[in-house]
């Protein structure tokens, strides 16, 4: 029987499970994303949370494990209304994207670090905030493109407009919906340098132009709530 030890973890979905337990998915530094039974925590007095640094034990011979301790490695975060949007949105991408059982360990700190943030920033900061969190996800999912060099291979220029081109990167273009200057600040990864709001909705198209076919046809339940954002 496998036994892991006081994993560093994050619970990213819970739900009901037989009579009085949860399925509970984790993103785990060590082993990525996985599924665990939590047998009787629907009962439990102390409820385990979601965007809390967790550490976890888990037993089991078969591919579904059961959670045997879970303690909080954190303070406690509430994140309320459209912040928690956007993290429960964060988290229903990972659990759609990421394959179950794969280390993602530079993304495990991506998101720790997003969470951290999100629950100390205003609204205007955390939209920006998600932006490059897709971005590093895309990079960590090994679906980067080149934010340094457009497709002809001259470097970006800060004052051009260039258009995305899909899985071959930037097209300089006059009538491109995305600048120089913005893609620049995706690559630089700043949370204190955010564009301006016509250029924020430009990332977020980007995001989603790029986003959109590793998700397929089936919507995100997330998305809905701030479609408009």
């Amino acid at each position: 029987m496998r036994k892991i030890e006081l994993n560093s973890a994050f619970l990213i979905h819970r739900r009901a499970f037989k009579d009085s337990s949860l399925l509970l998915d984790f993103l785990t530094l060590e082993h990525g994303k996985i599924r665990l039974v939590g047998r009787g925590l629907r009962n439990s007095k102390t409820q385990i949370q979601v965007f809390q640094h967790l550490k976890i034990s888990y037993h089991g011979k078969g591919e579904l494990k059961s959670l045997s301790h879970w303690e909080a490695d954190d303070r406690p975060r509430q994140l309320k209304g459209e912040n928690l949007i956007l993290g429960m949105y964060v988290n229903e991408l990972i659990s759609r994207l990421l394959h179950e059982q794969d280390p993602y360990f530079e993304l495990f700190d991506i998101y720790k670090k997003f969470i951290e943030n999100l629950a100390t920033i205003d609204t205007a900061s955390s939209h920006w905030l998600l932006r490059l969190f897709e971005h590093n996800l895309l990079q960590e999912l090994g679906y980067g493109i080149d934010f340094s060099y457009d497709i002809s291979g001259d470097e970006i220029q800060l004052d051009a407009s260039y258009e995305y081109q899909h899985q071959g990167g930037f097209a300089r273009s006059l009538t491109g919906k995305i600048s120089g200057k913005s893609i620049n600040q995706l690559l630089v990864d700043d949370i204190n340098n955010k564009p301006n709001i016509e250029q924020l909705k430009a990332c977020r198209d980007l995001n989603r132009q790029r986003l959109n076919p590793l998700l397929g046809s089936k919507p995100l339940q997330s998305r809905a709530l701030f479609f408009g954002k």
